[in-house]
């Protein structure tokens, strides 16, 4: 955040990064009870696991996304307009051969739907839907040529506003289609609002950079190995990630039955929302720290500050999804989902380590540091899908989310302090100390909360409504005291207070303008 346009595009990055995930959220909430209601709740567990499935296709994304992003921003910092064009070149071949390779895979995988363990009914509409998204897969991974330029350029809000768009039309194509075509609506609804918001990216990339342009003359071997040299430490990254958060769906078609993925499904997908919006600030950092290594910049301050925010942010909004969490399942989709509650409970720790582990990972990609995170994470991984399968056994799905659980504070937590104390000097005790108190609290206010609204509240939209609107202040107070520095707080209390008086004089200042223009 060297001058004021960087830190505008920040702020201006997260707010409409949040309002993307608002937009997730809300059309989330809306389909959901409509899709359960109309598809039944296994029609509903065979979308999931088609979407998880789709998921594991980034796994072929080899870890390049993460060594485009990087060059472009370097090389934009550094002014080498021509070295940009050269990194986008080259990655645009490589992700269409990558592309074609996914795409083949999941038009075989087409052909033999029953390794997933979907019921011979289902089987006619995976290999349909496998075909179909054979596309998606292929110009999606082309698409990340496009999409490293947002980084670069630091313009999260246009890709955010975009991305809002792609949500709304497959929203309203999916209510519309879903009850007279079933999943086939689904699936056109996602075609269509891909087509269009993919569109919609390609032109304002080329409109925010007017000096992008593709030339084969400019695909380079030397630029392709420079790629790899830093991706290839993110590919064991990216498939161990993918284990951490996209097996479980695999796991439960397997040993229980798709009524079980829907189940299981509410609560990670209700809890994956909620930190959603906690990406909001965090996930803008990833270039800023780029390029504080590109003019050698000391880190340490900036990454302790970010690490703070992310687990104030983080706690503040997992709290109210712990204490109403129940409450809020009863009413959205029924009594016979509330029990997913415990689920929630459980993966709310996966995700609090999580959010712990955010900076960490932007220091070390920035410093190319990452070259040993890879086999940690993979043994968390391993961690984690032995333990869920195990766990299956005894306590049905919350033995799955126990692995999850266990394998997120191995990965995120242990692995990736251990990486950063290997390669910087940063002073971690006090973000520790705050890390586990962070913790203690969140479960202790979190629990009690719960038991308190079960056992007090009387259970509508209005007296939850109301709850929350009182709930989260309090709250969000509460880890403001307990998790951010002292210092911290009254930089950003004078922050705000700046920019409200600045918004407030810009306001009154074109009032009298317009005033005199008259």
């Amino acid at each position: 955040m060297k001058n004021l346009s960087t830190e505008r595009r920040l702020i201006t990055s997260s707010v409409f990064r949040f309002v993307e995930k608002a937009v997730i959220v809300i059309s989330s909430l809306l389909l959901t009870p409509f899709l359960i209601n109309t598809l039944g709740q296994s029609q509903y567990g065979l979308w999931i696991l088609i979407l998880s499935i789709l998921g594991w296709f980034r796994v072929i994304q080899l870890g390049f996304p993460s060594a485009v992003q990087r060059y472009i921003t370097l090389y934009l910092e550094q002014q080498k307009f021509n070295a940009v064009n050269q990194v986008f070149s080259t990655s645009l071949v490589l992700f269409s051969i990558l592309g074609l390779i996914a795409a083949s895979l999941l038009i075989l995988l087409s052909q033999t739907p029953e390794v997933l363990g979907a019921q011979s009914s289902h089987q006619v509409t995976l290999s349909l839907a496998f075909l179909i998204f054979s596309l998606k897969v292929f110009w999606d991974l082309c698409m990340t040529s496009i999409n490293a330029f947002f980084s670069g350029l630091i313009r999260f809000d246009v890709d955010a506003n975009l991305s809002s768009l792609n949500v709304i039309i497959k929203s309203v194509l999916i209510y519309l289609l879903i009850t007279d075509l079933n999943i086939s609506g689904a699936i056109i609804a996602v075609m269509v609002a891909d087509i269009t918001s993919n569109l919609a990216k390609i032109y304002y990339v080329k409109r925010l950079y007017p000096r992008l342009e593709f030339k084969f003359s400019l695909v380079s071997l030397a630029e392709l190995k420079k790629l790899f040299s830093f991706a290839k430490h993110i590919i064991a990254v990216g498939f161990t990630k993918a284990i951490n958060t996209r097996i479980d769906p695999f796991i439960i078609s397997k040993i229980f039955d798709l009524n079980a993925v829907a189940f299981y499904s509410v609560a990670d997908r209700l809890a994956s929302h909620v930190e959603q919006f906690s990406l909001t600030v965090s996930g803008v950092f990833q270039p800023v720290f780029t390029k504080m290594v590109a003019s050698k910049e000391n880190m340490e301050g900036l990454f302790l500050q970010v690490s703070f925010l992310n687990l104030f942010i983080a706690s503040a909004l997992y709290c109210p999804l712990l204490i109403f969490g129940e409450s809020f399942l009863t009413l959205w989709i029924g009594s016979e989902f509330s029990q997913a509650i415990v689920l929630i409970n459980i993966l709310v720790f996966a995700l609090i380590c999580s959010a712990f582990s955010i900076s960490i990972t932007h220091v070390l990609i920035a410093q190319a540091n990452h070259k040993l995170v890879a086999p940690l994470y993979f043994v968390a991984a391993l961690i984690n899908l032995g333990l869920s399968i195990l766990l299956a056994q005894y306590f049905g799905l919350k033995g799955v989310a126990i692995g999850t659980a266990i394998g997120s504070f191995l990965a995120n937590v242990v692995f990736c302090l251990l990486m950063l104390k290997r390669y910087n000097h940063f002073d971690l005790r006090a973000l520790i100390q705050r890390f586990l108190f962070c913790i203690l609290m969140l479960f202790v206010i979190g629990l009690s909360g719960q038991y308190m609204v079960k056992t007090y509240l009387q259970l509508t939209w209005i007296s939850l409504s109301l709850s929350v609107l009182v709930c989260l202040p309090l709250t969000t107070w509460i880890f403001w005291l307990i998790i951010l520095p002292s210092a911290m707080k009254k930089q950003i209390i004078k922050y705000l207070k700046q920019n409200i008086k600045t918004s407030v004089g810009l306001k009154f200042s074109l009032f009298f303008k317009s005033k005199d223009l008259r």
